[in-house]
C-alpha cells in the first residue's frame, strides 16, 4: 500500500515538473518574440537613448561608418556583464540597466541642487555685503541688485514658511533667477564666490589645506580667496584659513581648475637637495609600480635615508596566511625593478593612513632610527595618500603637543594634485624619557587591541561581514600640552586667564615654541606618466578609486573573447588551448564585460559612455576628448588552477590576476588609454585570490563573489 502511494505521488510530481517547464519555455519564447518597450519613441534599428555612438573617436576603427544596432543585437553580443548576476532572463537586461541609470541621475541631480542652493545663498550674502558697503561709502542705494530683486515681482507670489513681505518676495524671486543662471554654468570655473581684486598684493600666509600662498588676485591661481573675504582679515588672522579650491573639495567634492604645470612639482620638491632630511616615500599598494615616481633618485640621491611606506593596505583582501609578508616582498621586488633600491632604504612598511593600521609602528621605527637629526619629507605620486598620512601624524606622538590642536589639516580628496605647496608641522623631539613613556603606553594598550582583534575575527566567522575583515589600527597620544599659558588659561584666579572660545588660536611657525623644531613636510604629488588619473573627471575618479575592501571578481574567458574593465582597460585572449580564469581586483563600481573579439571594437564604441562600461561617462563633448585604447602583447605561463601566474596591471584602474593550467602558455593582449601603465607583475600580489571565488553562475561566464578568507 505504501509503495503504491509512493509510485502514484512520484508520477504526479513528474507531471507537475513537465507542466512548469513547458510554461517557462513558452514565456521565454514570447518574451523573445515581443518587441522591447524600453522607449516607445525609438524606431526600429535606432540607437537606445542611453548609448552614445563614439566610434569615430577610436583610433582602432578606421573609416568607421555609423552602423545602427538594435537593442536585441547589443544584448546578444554581450556575453557577460557584472551589472547583473546572470543572463538567464535576457529580456529584462536593458530595462535593469536603464533603471540603474535613472536612480544614478536622480542622485546626481539632488546633489547638484543642494550645491546650487548653497551657491545662491553665498552670492546673495556677498551682494548684500557689497550693497551695505556702497551705502556706507555714500554711493546711491539703488543698485543693480535691487533692480534684479524688484524685477517682475507680482502680488500673487507666496513664499511658504516665511512672513509674506515684499522683502521675502524679492529674495525668493532673485534666488530662483540666480539658480536658473547657475544651472547653465554646470559648475564651471565661472562659479566662484565673490570677485577678484588684482590690486591687493599676495600674502605671505599659506593655505592651511594645500599650502599655496593666499591671495585674491585671480581664481585660476592656487590659493585664491574672494576679495570680500580676503580683505576682511588682517595678515595674522589669515593663518588657518583655507582657499576657495580646498573649500570646494572638502564641502562639495568639486575641483576648481587652477593653472598648475607638472614641471612645477619637482621644483618645489627640489628644496630637499640641500637639506639634512629623511624621506618617507609613500606608495599606493593598489597602483604600483605606477605610483612609484621614476625620477625620484635625481632629487633625493642615493645616500639620503629613505623609508618606503606602502599605503592603503586596508583595501586589499586577505587571500592566505601571511599575505602581508608576501605583499611586502612584492613591493620590495618592484622597487628593485624600478631602480629605487639604489637609494639608502632603511625601512619598508605597510600601513593604512585612513584606518591607522601600522602607523604607530611606523612612528616608533622612525623615532628610534632617525630621532631629531633633521626634517622629514613625505614624497610620492598623486593620490597615494600623503595628505592622509600627514593628518594622521599630526594627531600622533610624531607632532609637538603644543601644535597638534592649532594646525589646520591638509585637504584630502580623490582629485590628483590636491597639495600645491609645502605643508609642515613641528616634530616632537624623541628624548629617552619620552620614548620610554611612549613604550609604556603602547604596551598598556596592546592587550585591549588584541582583545578587540579577536572579537573582530569571531564576528567575521559568524557573520561573514566584510567590514570585520578590514585592517584597523589605533593612533594615540602619550603626551598632552602643559605649557604655562595653557595652565593660566584654565585657572579662574589667574589675571591672564582667558575663557576658552573667546579668541581663535592659530598656528604660528615663528612662535618661540617652534623656532628650534625639526619639521615634517607634506609635498605636492608628482605626476607619473604611467597613471591615467589625469584623464578622468572627479566623478569618474570617485568610481575608479576603491573606498572599501576590494572584492575579488572572477570570470571564465574563452579563446577569442575580449574582457573589459569598465572603459578603462581591456584584455584580449588571443591564443590558448582552453579557457582562462581572470580575477579582477579593482573598484566594485567598475563593471566587467565579456564580448567576442570580432565585436569588441564596435561594441566598445557603441557602449562608451553607457552604464554598461560606466567609466568614462558624461556628455558627447566629454567623450570626444577620450583617447583610444592602445595595446601590448603579453605571454603568460600557467602555474596551476589554485594559484595565479601573473598580475596584469591596467594602470590606475586596477589589476587582473591570470590563472591557467601548469606549464601551458597563453597569448594575451592588454589595453589602456594611450597604453599607459601596462605592467606584468611577477609574482602576483594576491596569488590565492582566485580561490575566493564562489560557485559558477548558471549559464554564465561569471562566478559568485561572496568568498572570504576566514
Amino acid at each position: 500500500m505504501i509503495s503504491m502511494c509512493y509510485r502514484i505521488r512520484r508520477h504526479v510530481f513528474a507531471l507537475r515538473n513537465i507542466y512548469y517547464n513547458r510554461r517557462y519555455l513558452n514565456s521565454q519564447n514570447s518574451a523573445l518574440d515581443e518587441p522591447n518597450h524600453i522607449d516607445s519613441d525609438l524606431k526600429e534599428n535606432s540607437h537606445p537613448e542611453f548609448y552614445i555612438d563614439a566610434r569615430s573617436k577610436l583610433p582602432q576603427v578606421t573609416n568607421a561608418v555609423k552602423v545602427k544596432i538594435t537593442q536585441k543585437e547589443i544584448e546578444g553580443k554581450i556575453v557577460y556583464n557584472s551589472l547583473v548576476d546572470s543572463f538567464l532572463d535576457r529580456s529584462r537586461f536593458l530595462n535593469r540597466v536603464k533603471k540603474y541609470q535613472l536612480l544614478d541621475s536622480r542622485e546626481k541631480q539632488q546633489q547638484k541642487n543642494e550645491l546650487l542652493d548653497k551657491e545662491v545663498d553665498s552670492i546673495i550674502a556677498s551682494l548684500i555685503i557689497k550693497k551695505s558697503s556702497d551705502a556706507i561709502s555714500g554711493e546711491p542705494e539703488e543698485t543693480k541688485v535691487e533692480e534684479d530683486l524688484d524685477h517682475e515681482v507680482g502680488n500673487s507670489f507666496s513664499f511658504p514658511y516665511l512672513a509674506h513681505t515684499p522683502v521675502t518676495q524679492k529674495l525668493a524671486k532673485f534666488k530662483a533667477k540666480r539658480k536658473a543662471q547657475l544651472e547653465e554654468l554646470h559648475l564651471s570655473d565661472e562659479l566662484n564666490y565673490g570677485t577678484p581684486n588684482p590690486d591687493i598684493p599676495v600674502s605671505i600666509i599659506p593655505c592651511g589645506g594645500c599650502g599655496a600662498k593666499l591671495h585674491c588676485q585671480s581664481p585660476s591661481i592656487p590659493g585664491y580667496l574672494p576679495s570680500e573675504i580676503f580683505s576682511s582679515f588682517q595678515t595674522h588672522d589669515l593663518r588657518g584659513q583655507i582657499c576657495q579650491r580646498c573649500r570646494f573639495l572638502r564641502d562639495h567634492d568639486v575641483a576648481l581648475n587652477v593653472n598648475i604645470s607638472p614641471e612645477e612639482y619637482p621644483k618645489v620638491i627640489s628644496v630637499i637637495r640641500d637639506q639634512v632630511a629623511m624621506v618617507i616615500l609613500v606608495v599606493d599598494l593598489l597602483d604600483f609600480p605606477c605610483s612609484i615616481w621614476p625620477g625620484l633618485l635625481d632629487i633625493i640621491g642615493t645616500k639620503r635615508p629613505v623609508c618606503v611606506v606602502g599605503n592603503k593596505v586596508d583595501l586589499i583582501p586577505k587571500d592566505s596566511r601571511g599575505y602581508l609578508n608576501h605583499i611586502q616582498k612584492c613591493l620590495v621586488n618592484e622597487l628593485e625593478n624600478s631602480g629605487i633600491n639604489r637609494a639608502n632604504i632603511k625601512l619598508v612598511s605597510l600601513i593604512s593612513a585612513t584606518t591607522g593600521f601600522g602607523v604607530e609602528q611606523l612612528i616608533t621605527k622612525i623615532q628610534n632610527s632617525w630621532g631629531a637629526r633633521g626634517d622629514v619629507y613625505l614624497l610620492g605620486c598623486t593620490n597615494v595618500g600623503k595628505s592622509s598620512l600627514f593628518n594622521a601624524l599630526i594627531s600622533s606622538d610624531f607632532c609637538k603637543t603644543q601644535a597638534s590642536d592649532l594646525l589646520e589639516r591638509a585637504t584630502v580628496s580623490a582629485w590628483p594634485g590636491t597639495t600645491l605647496n609645502l605643508l609642515k608641522f613641528p616634530m616632537l623631539r624623541p628624548s629617552s624619557i619620552r620614548l620610554y613613556e611612549r613604550t609604556l603606553r603602547l604596551k598598556a594598550e596592546s592587550l585591549s587591541h588584541a582583545t578587540e582583534e579577536r572579537m573582530r575575527k569571531e564576528q567575521l566567522k559568524e557573520t561573514r561581514n566584510r567590514e570585520f575583515a578590514t585592517l584597523i589600527g589605533h593612533i594615540g597620544r602619550t603626551f598632552t600640552a602643559k605649557t604655562k599659558e595653557e595652565r593660566e588659561a584654565f585657572d579662574p584666579f589667574s589675571l591672564r586667564a582667558v575663557i576658552p572660545g573667546d579668541e581663535k588660536r592659530s598656528f604660528n611657525p615663528k612662535s618661540k615654541d617652534f623656532l628650534d623644531s625639526k619639521w615634517c613636510f607634506d609635498t605636492p604629488g608628482t605626476i607619473n606618466p604611467s597613471q591615467i588619473l589625469t584623464l578622468l573627471t572627479l566623478e569618474e575618479l570617485m568610481r575608479t578609486l576603491p573606498k572599501k575592501l576590494i572584492k575579488p571578481r572572477t570570470v571564465l574567458i574563452k579563446p577569442g573573447m575580449t574582457y573589459f574593465l569598465a572603459g578603462l582597460g581591456r584584455i584580449d585572449y588571443v591564443d590558448g588551448p582552453h579557457s582562462l580564469l581572470l580575477t579582477t581586483l579593482a573598484s566594485s563600481d567598475l563593471p566587467l564585460t565579456l564580448i567576442d573579439h570580432q565585436d569588441a571594437d564596435q561594441m566598445y564604441a557603441e557602449l562608451l559612455g553607457s552604464p554598461i562600461l560606466a567609466v568614462p561617462f558624461g556628455s558627447e563633448k566629454r567623450l570626444k576628448h577620450w583617447p583610444g585604447l592602445s595595446g601590448k602583447d603579453i605571454t603568460v605561463t600557467g602555474v596551476g588552477w589554485k594559484e595565479s601566474a601573473v598580475d596584469i596591471v591596467l594602470s590606475s584602474a586596477g589589476w587582473v590576476a591570470v590563472t591557467g593550467e601548469e606549464g601551458t602558455k597563453y597569448k594575451l593582449k592588454a589595453y589602456t588609454p594611450y597604453g599607459r601603465g601596462i605592467h606584468v607583475r611577477t609574482p602576483p600580489l594576491l596569488p590565492r585570490a582566485v580561490m575566493l571565488r564562489g560557485t559558477r553562475l548558471s549559464s554564465s561566464q561569471g562566478f559568485r563573489n561572496d568568498g572570504l578568507f576566514v
